[in-house]
């Protein structure tokens, strides 16, 4: 089907879209959309110049959290921080090992990108992707961290997270079957074993098995695309993998090229993509829209072909991911398509959503859109566009009126769910991941806004949660909105004093003095104050810290002094502990230490006598904050000497010989 968009595209190259472009009556700029707006696009001129965009992937920095895109090209991976998505930044590339490809796959595992290619030679190069964040004079020239050669070239990769174990397929080893690979020491990649018994294999799906059937419960399976057929491999043993069982449409569509597949959400079905069959049909003069194939797999030994679901375009459909209730369909020249898998029991999927990125038409051919990760915190979708760059989309199927709250001593908010798709209606509100919230708002019956209410968060501890709003149907399943909240709830009483007890003695020699108290729920810092009076007027000490305790690790002159501590959070300052005293006694020498200094007198008046029983080098004075005062040099070595501080102001200072500093007060 030609598009009604093709007279206008001829424009289409002349220009950059750098700015965020809502999808409005069915365009966002020049390209055909629905529920799918603009972020950014990025074009192969500006991420290493190569022949074709390919496979692409996400990353996200465990250290900044910091969002990074990893784009496959001919020539080598392109690496882009889009935290920002309407602004992304080109950090770098990282050349292809050998020469240029038309392809490249790529995936993560831990903090490192794991990336084959068709090109000669290639074999798996290693990215310690840790380096993204450290990068300050952009574009830099990457170098790969490893590199493993136990094959050449290698059509597609994928990694099992949970196993630390990435599945090579379509090499020029084990008869284009699985190759093995041990990531679990990620810079020592090694060969850890093989499946050439169902032959050559185009991509595969690798799970650590936690799905219905219990008889397959933490056995590692592999759903192998093998061409003409779905390929389940028992692959738990490395040394001894072996087929459970290889599937068809059974005679109820074209088998064309069996090519790639993800599992559902709800763990029963298996979603393949076959990438010929238009391109076969059409040939035929029988053209028909791209078809999403559908396997029941909730019994692992009888796996049954359920249909497929017939799209509207005539493209080639090429790569897809599931994530949570959306299948998210990489299709040639008819871009992003984003379908709703909630009744994928029933062998229904729905059109919700789509981005075209390739406007100029539908024929069943291969260009246009490679591939799409969806899996970004932020909700953002990036896909590749092969011979004009990659793009930066935001689904908006459902869309909260605010999605990261900043909350403080707030019981009950109100907001608004914007549902733009036709999904499963009716609908209802629960939540999830917010242990006491009350979630309540009209049923959804179709389309349009609906205010919500979320209470009982008062009730909730301080922190940082994120939850999700789930859209509840009435077969049981739900539509997962993610969203961020910080609440921080008022500070009600105050702590509780332990240590330095009420009415304690202290000995002025004892400069390592532990100040204790009880923590509270809502505290996420204390102020701690130490004073000579108990209105604590110009208090001695003031320090704010995220513990319970405080460590004083200096002399106090004797006399009486008085402490107490609050709580602090994001709502603000509690009420005052009660006050405790304690007393400094004199002790005439320093006993924990090996120097013995002393200060006369003390309080200090226009000069002072510093006494030790070690010879004397050198003498500072520091104030309160540490500022130095003075320092001077002792000569000849003198057991006493005196010190003019009739230059020094009233209050408080730190006199320091050697390692050995005491108090002293200056009226």
């Amino acid at each position: 089907m030609t598009k009604k968009y093709s007279l206008i595209i001829a424009l289409f190259y002349s220009f950059l879209i750098n700015a965020q472009t809502p999808c409005v009556d069915g365009l966002a700029g020049t390209y055909p959309c629905d529920n799918v707006d603009l972020i950014a696009f990025v074009p192969l001129s500006d991420i290493g110049n190569g022949a074709n965009t390919n496979d692409i992937w996400g990353w996200v920095s465990p250290v900044t959290k910091k969002e990074y895109a990893l784009v496959g090209c001919s020539n080598g991976t392109a690496f882009l921080n889009i935290t920002d998505p309407v602004n992304p930044v080109y950090l770098g590339f990282l050349p292809t090992h050998t020469v240029n490809s038309l392809w490249r796959d790529l995936e993560t595992y831990q903090n490192y990108c794991f990336i084959a290619s068709e090109a000669t030679d290639h074999g798996l190069q290693v990215f310690d992707l840790l380096q993204l964040d450290l990068v300050v004079n952009a574009p830099v020239a990457f170098t790969e961290s490893a590199h493993y050669a136990g094959f050449g070239h290698c059509h597609t990769l994928t990694v099992n997270t949970q196993s630390g174990f990435c599945y090579c397929v379509g090499t020029n080893t084990f008869d284009g079957g699985l190759h093995i690979v041990d990531i679990n020491d990620p810079l020592n990649p090694t060969l850890a074993g093989g499946f050439s018994a169902d032959g050559y294999t185009h991509d595969c799906f690798a799970w650590s098995y936690d799905g219905p059937d219990l008889s397959y419960l933490g056995k590692e399976l592999i759903f192998g695309c093998n061409e003409d057929q779905l390929a389940i491999i028992d692959v738990s043993d490395k040394s001894d993998c072996h087929l459970i069982g290889a599937y068809d449409y059974e005679g109820q569509a074209l088998v064309g090229y069996i090519h790639q597949g993800w599992v559902s959400k709800d763990k029963k079905h298996f979603l393949i993509d076959d990438e010929v069959d238009e391109l076969d049909l059409g040939n035929n003069g029988d053209p028909y829209g791209t078809r999403t194939h559908i396997f029941d797999i909730e019994n692992i030994d009888d796996v049954n072909y359920l249909g497929y679901h017939e799209g509207a375009s005539t493209s080639i459909d090429h790569n897809l991911y599931v994530h949570d209730q959306f299948v998210y369909e990489s299709n040639y020249r008819s871009g992003l398509r984003i379908m709703d898998a909630v009744k994928v029991s029933d062998g229904l999927l729905n059109e919700v959503a789509f981005f075209d990125l390739y406007p100029q038409n539908d024929f069943a051919q291969f260009s246009g859109t490679w591939s799409n990760y969806p899996y970004l915190p932020s909700g953002v979708n990036i896909a590749t566009s092969m011979y004009d760059g990659f793009f930066i989309l935001k689904p908006t199927m459902i869309v909260l009126s605010e999605n990261d709250w900043d909350l403080c001593g707030t019981n009950e908010i109100i907001f608004d769910v914007d549902v733009r798709a036709d999904l499963a209606f009716p609908l209802t509100f629960a939540i999830s991941g917010l242990p006491g919230a009350i979630v309540s708002g009209n049923t959804i019956l179709g389309p349009g806004v609906t205010s919500v209410t979320l209470s009982g968060l008062s009730s909730i501890a301080s922190g940082d949660y994120f939850p999700d709003l789930l859209l509840q149907t009435n077969f049981n399943e739900s539509y997962v909105v993610p969203f961020k909240m910080h609440l921080a709830n008022g500070i009600s009483g105050a702590p509780s004093l332990l240590n330095v007890p009420n009415g304690a003695l202290v000995s002025n020699t004892a400069i390592s003095t532990l100040f204790e108290w009880a923590s509270m729920d809502e505290a996420t810092t204390y102020e701690f104050q130490l004073a000579t009076n108990s209105n604590f007027a110009d208090p001695i000490e003031v320090q704010t810290t995220d513990l319970t305790t405080y460590l004083m690790t200096f002399d106090l002159p004797d006399g009486t002094y008085f402490w107490r501590v609050r709580a602090i959070n994001d709502c603000g300052t509690g009420s005052w502990s009660e006050v405790f005293d304690f007393s400094v006694i004199f002790v005439g020498v320093h006993e924990f230490s090996a120097r013995k200094l002393t200060v006369y007198p003390n309080p200090a008046n226009d000069q002072i006598v510093i006494t030790s029983s070690l010879q004397l080098e050198e003498i500072s004075i520091t104030d309160l904050s540490g500022r130095l005062i003075l320092k001077q040099k002792v000569q000849n070595g003198l057991f006493q000497t005196s010190l003019d501080v009739s230059g020094l102001s009233g209050g408080l200072y730190f006199l320091k010989s050697d390692q050995t500093t005491i108090r002293f007060t200056k009226e």
